[in-house]
């Protein structure tokens, strides 16, 4: 059988104990606004306040890697987008992405394909 607990509002508080609170209350506070203002890289935070989840979080980032465009376009003829004025690599069915999405949408709603 567990012991019955002590009832706390009978333990009288000394000033001590009371100032001891406030004082740890205080650093608390003081102590997550300042990790809020800095950003924390554990809450996502890219170390400006602005609360952006899309930061370095240990060494990496989430999803594909960003491409390197030095000096132009890095896809081959082959393997670019057949949608006229479109550079972006081919995902599927000859198209990029947005591409495929869009056509995807089309279709799903009814349209007749392009």
């Amino acid at each position: 059988m567990a012991r019955p607990r002590k009832e706390l509002s009978n333990v009288p508080l000394t000033p001590a104990m009371v100032n001891w609170a406030e004082a740890l209350g205080d650093a608390i506070g003081r102590g997550m606004l300042r990790a809020l203002n800095t950003g924390m890289p554990s809450l996502g935070g890219n170390g400006n306040g602005s609360g952006s989840y899309n930061t370095v979080v240990a060494g990496r980032r989430r999803g594909r890697p960003p491409k390197v465009l030095a000096g132009g376009n890095t896809v081959p003829a082959d393997r670019r987008c057949t949608v006229d004025g479109c550079n972006r690599e081919q995902r599927s069915k000859g198209l990029c992405s947005a591409h495929y999405q869009a056509e995807r949408r089309r279709q799903l709603a009814g349209g007749k394909p392009a």
